[in-house]
């Protein structure tokens, strides 16, 4: 009997020693998802974003971009895309038969381009690229820029 209770206090000095151990508190700091849409940009000060912009090659080797926000649109085209390089500057100044740029902005047809440019950053079986212009509405005689335009992995 007395070796059982000394085993007992035995286990029981064993387990009083032991620390328990605490295992560290992580705090976790919520996150913001972000947003990565297909087509960004900047119109007059407004932000228009577009997730699943058009991207068509049409036989006469013509690209267009064609996204949508709300009622407003930008039309974005390049002549002989399959000659264009990443890097390159592409004017989009509004003559014949080169590439350009249109917007459509409460109503308001944007279509004759001052100036502007594009440049491909990624040309694949995705295309991505930045772009700017500025446009004046033949009806009204007012200019508008687009600025900070991006453009990520759009598919064709």
């Amino acid at each position: 009997m007395k070796n059982l209770l000394l085993t007992f206090l035995a286990i029981a000095v064993i387990f009083a020693a032991c620390e328990k151990e605490e295992e560290p508190t992580t705090t976790t700091t919520p996150t913001t998802p972000t947003t990565t849409y297909g087509f960004s940009c900047n119109v007059g000060g407004d932000d228009f974003t577009d997730n699943s912009p058009d991207v068509i090659i049409d036989q006469n080797n013509l690209l267009t971009i064609h996204a949508e926000n709300g009622a407003d649109e930008i039309t974005i085209r390049i002549y002989n895309f399959s000659d264009r390089n990443i890097g390159e500057e592409i004017s989009l100044k509004f003559q014949s038969i080169i590439s350009c740029a249109f917007l459509t902005k409460d109503g308001v047809e944007y279509t004759n381009t001052q100036s502007g440019k594009l440049i491909f950053t990624k040309i694949d079986t995705e295309l991505s690229g930045t772009f700017s212009f500025t446009s004046t509405s033949p009806s009204i005689g007012e200019n508008k820029s687009v600025t900070e335009g991006v453009f990520e992995d759009l598919t064709f």
